[in-house]
């Protein structure tokens, strides 16, 4: 994936091959043709082809609400919960399933924030003010 794409602070956590999926006839299909798929720290990008980066889906990480790794039909894949009740599957090649959603989890993660503000001392110019 070009850089051009990301956004300054914008970082690659992980490239995978996947293949969207629908449940039609009992069992689990792939549709259309196999797919990069890129987890940044702020979006996941799916690319139909290295050539078209303008026709890539983006999903940002507010939009995820949840992120599962699932089996569909004896093969690795991951199911994406979206906020607004939207749902997709995707089948992941070679097992990377828990690879895509260990990056999925850590994109959508909130920033670690400590629960109390450590004090810091004044400055020794505010000290000698303050007397």
């Amino acid at each position: 994936m070009p850089h051009k794409l990301f956004e300054a602070g914008e970082y690659k956590l992980g490239g995978y091959k996947v293949q969207f999926a629908h449940w039609a006839g009992g069992e689990w299909h792939g549709a259309g043709y196999w797919q990069r798929a890129v987890v940044t720290n702020r979006r996941l990008w799916v690319f139909p082809d290295a050539r078209y980066t303008d026709q890539a889906q983006k999903i940002g990480a507010d939009d995820i609400a949840r992120v599962w790794n699932i089996c569909l039909g004896k093969r690795d894949g991951v199911l994406i919960n979206l906020k607004d009740g939207g749902r997709f599957y995707m089948l992941v090649d070679w097992s990377q399933g828990s690879k895509l959603v260990r990056d999925l989890q850590e994109m959508i993660a909130l920033p670690l924030r400590p629960r109390i503000a450590p004090r810091l001392r004044p400055a020794q110019g505010l000290r000698d003010a303050q007397r």
